[in-house]
């Protein structure tokens, strides 16, 4: 599986594979199963990024969450 994307929203991820990787997982794996075959994170500065899997490419895009969505929990 590829990570593609916003480069700041891969360092984001990057950290939280260090601190927090039970919730990384948890994130990818929302991001496989669910419909909007997404899922929304916090980085360390309070910005939203988000995670979307594209299927065809099994790849993960991390792009800013758009702020005029509602933030998923």
């Amino acid at each position: 599986m590829n990570l593609v994307g916003n480069l700041e929203g891969l360092q984001e991820l990057k950290l939280l594979k260090e601190e927090r990787k039970d919730f990384l997982r948890f994130l990818i794996t929302e991001a496989k199963t669910s419909l909007s075959r997404s899922s929304v994170f916090k980085g360390v500065d309070g910005r939203q990024w988000k995670i979307c899997y594209h299927v065809q490419k099994d790849e993960l895009e991390v792009q800013i969450a758009d702020e005029s969505a509602p933030a998923e929990p």
